[in-house]
């Protein structure tokens, strides 16, 4: 500022020169034309009173110099006047253009540089303006690009923390949510929220047999395609212990490994991004992200953000296989692996309600092991333990997935079968009891038989009401073993027996 204070001085100096210049000159020829002019008078008087009349020739000549010297005084004011206020004019000129105008972008462009537009000066060379305005863009480029690297700090500080926020909510989803499939749920929306990807998926394998136990993704009509796709990727990464970060440019997934991705169908694979689950030490299933949205592929980045994703969601997904796993051993014998007494009665409670609204049947079986008491006594309750186990085994293997098998007490099991009618019950109970009866128990080289009784009830015939239920298949159940053991009994039958 100090610069051009003194650069605006020195012109209002020159300037103030030349107005005094042209003043003076102005002044000058005024004096000199007034001095004509009084001579002209005076000899037009002296020539008018008859001064010189000895002379007169010589006197004309006096007044005609006279008078040219008056006319070469007009012309040369005139010319003059005119060289002053041309060079008053270019004089304004030149410092409009080379003070004021400059000075005018200058601040035209330090508003636009307040409003957040930069926009560089055309730079008049030469000159102590052109310098002052090639500092003014340096200066401008240099908030540019502060402004710039500012901007773009704000935008991976406001990444982090939607990042962070994303973080925070999948853990309290996590700590407030046991049901393993809902976390995984979490977990997919929450992945793809963090990370802008198409689809996601996440795989659980056992940590024994290495088999899949869980699948979970976003995806619907392709969801066949991406299992084969996780299969892959879990095999995988259990051999390379590490993330897959892959640009897919061709069918084959890994040289190394010969996995390739699926063909055919409707799931287009671009980029992936696969993530190790690392639960209890050990790797137990991997996050899946495909198709990166507003970027060519995953970066780095986005590795170690799903590497911090995957740690916190291992967490909530050993908490949820944790419940599971108490939940299960709360519902079912430990020995058998079927549902204990408990769960049976809420099983059958959902059942029977099931039934009374569409008007279906349901038929329950009461089954016993024959003699099982001497069974133990003559080999060990090892041996009755894997008896009651061999026939929990068949029972499973005998029935739907809509039934339900469970061990009541001791040698006693039931097996409720929703929407089956008495005879279809009764041919089920047969071919449970023909099955065991035909399948020897192996113990110390020996090969031992078993037989089983069974009750058969149905609703709504013999009862509406659940007691009344087991009641009657549970008699049904001791009429087969009163009669001779190894056979299936129906309550019909045992009214008829009983009123005769």
């Amino acid at each position: 500022m100090k610069f051009l204070r003194k650069l605006t001085t020195f012109y209002y100096i020159g300037f103030g020169f030349l107005v005094a210049f042209i003043l003076i000159a102005f002044l000058s020829f005024q004096g000199i034309y007034k001095g004509i002019e009084e001579v002209s008078e005076i000899a037009g008087r002296l020539s008018a009173e008859g001064v010189y009349l000895h002379e007169p020739q010589r006197l004309s000549v006096a007044l005609s110099e006279i008078e040219e010297i008056r006319i070469r005084a007009y012309i040369f004011f005139i010319i003059a006047l005119l060289v002053a206020s041309g060079g008053a004019l270019l004089f304004v000129y030149i410092y409009r253009k080379s003070i004021v105008e400059p000075l005018h972008q200058i601040i035209s462009a330090t508003k636009k540089i307040s409003e957040g537009r930069f926009e560089e000066l055309s730079v008049v060379n030469g000159t102590e303006m052109g310098m002052l305005m090639e500092s003014f863009n340096f200066m401008g480029h240099a908030l540019h690009n502060k402004v710039k690297e500012l901007e773009g700090a704000l935008i991976r500080e406001q990444r982090v923390v939607r990042r962070l926020n994303i973080l925070n909510e999948l853990t309290g989803s996590l700590i407030h949510n046991l049901e393993l499939q809902d976390v995984l749920q979490t977990m997919i929306s929450n992945s793809m929220a963090l990370i802008k990807s198409e689809f996601s998926a996440i795989v659980l394998s056992d940590p024994i047999t290495r088999e899949i136990t869980h699948f979970c993704t976003s995806l619907t009509d392709e969801a066949g395609q991406l299992r084969t796709l996780a299969d892959n990727l879990m095999e995988e990464i259990i051999v390379r212990k590490t993330s897959i970060l892959k640009q897919v440019d061709s069918d084959r997934l890994s040289k190394a490994t010969e996995l390739k991705y699926p063909t055919g169908g409707s799931l287009e694979i671009k980029n992936l991004l696969a993530i190790p689950l690392m639960i209890e030490g050990e790797i137990r299933g991997a996050i899946i992200l495909g198709n990166r949205i507003g970027a060519q592929g995953f970066t780095q980045e986005d590795e170690d953000t799903a590497l911090m994703f995957t740690f916190q969601s291992a967490m909530g997904i050993e908490r949820a296989l944790l419940h599971e796993k108490i939940v299960h051993l709360a519902k079912t014998d430990g020995l058998t692996g079927l549902n204990n007494h408990r769960t049976f009665h809420e099983v059958l409670d959902v059942e029977l309600k099931r039934a009374k609204r569409y008007h279906r049947d349901i038929s329950l079986l009461m089954i016993d092991i024959d003699d099982f008491k001497r069974f133990n006594d003559t080999y060990g309750h090892q041996a009755g333990d894997m008896a009651l186990k061999g026939l929990a085994d068949i029972l499973i293997s005998n029935l739907r997935a809509t039934d339900s098998a469970a061990r009541y007490g001791g040698e006693e099991f039931t097996v409720i079968l929703p929407e089956t009618s008495l005879d279809a019950a009764v041919k089920i109970a047969e071919r449970i009891r023909n099955n065991i009866a035909s399948h020897p128990l192996r113990f110390m080289d020996k090969k031992v038989y078993l037989t089983v009784s069974a009750g058969v009830s149905v609703f709504p015939e013999d009862s509406i009401e659940k007691d009344n239920l087991i009641m009657a298949a549970d008699d049904a159940l001791y009429m087969a073993k009163r009669t001779g053991k190894n056979k299936v009994i129906t309550y019909q039958e045992y009214k008829m027996a009983s009123t005769k």
